[in-house]
């Protein structure tokens, strides 16, 4: 387990901009790290770092109780939105980090644990909860058909749809291979890269 740490420490280090680091760094200061989990681009890139190169753009967090985020939001400013994306009822608190004169934007969902796969895996040497890798499978290939111009007419946005296509075919990709009994191919071509 602690090899696993510390290969993964390592690898954190070197992928994650600094930036993004610093925020992460910031939310394990400030958070109960038992009490929340990531999904969105951190789940994505903790389910397929073992595949892909990817960068983390902006925090994803879900939690069940407003009051685990307390510290946070003595610490930052905290606005809240109606959520508009993704089919789920409420607010979005949202928070913007700002390192570098750049911002770093965490969004807050709250969510019933038990209704979304979670595992737990390290990031930057910390054990966090996240969505398992079929669940963000799933939620990526689920997104493409209410995003096409058809479905969501004058609200189409090219960028969503796009994104969610392209990490869809990231995990999709993945599985293809396993199946074929080729997924070191996908190790062979990350490790060439590295060299």
């Amino acid at each position: 387990m602690e090899t696993e740490k510390n290969t993964f420490l390592k690898e954190d280090e070197q992928n994650i901009f600094y930036e993004q680091k610093q925020a992460l760094k910031n939310i394990f200061e400030n958070l109960d790290i038992t009490k929340i989990a990531f999904v969105g681009g951190i789940a994505d890139y903790i389910n397929l770092r073992a595949y892909y190169d990817m960068p983390i753009n902006d925090i994803d967090i879900i939690y069940e109780n407003e009051d685990d985020l307390s510290l946070i939001k003595e610490n930052e400013v905290i606005t809240r939105f109606f959520n508009r994306f993704y089919d789920l009822e409420g607010e979005v608190l949202v928070s913007e980090y700002q390192i570098n004169d750049k911002n770093v934007h965490t969004d807050y969902y709250k969510r019933d644990f038990s209704k979304i796969g979670l595992t737990q895996s390290y990031l930057l040497g910390k054990m966090v909860w996240h969505a398992t890798f079929d669940e963000m499978k799933t939620f990526h290939n689920d997104q493409i058909p209410k995003l096409t111009s058809e479905a969501t007419g004058e609200k189409y946005e090219w960028k969503r749809l796009y994104k969610h296509s392209k990490k869809a075919s990231l995990y999709n990709n993945v599985c293809y291979l396993d199946e074929k009994q080729q997924l070191q191919t996908l190790s062979d071509i990350l490790w060439k890269n590295q060299e």
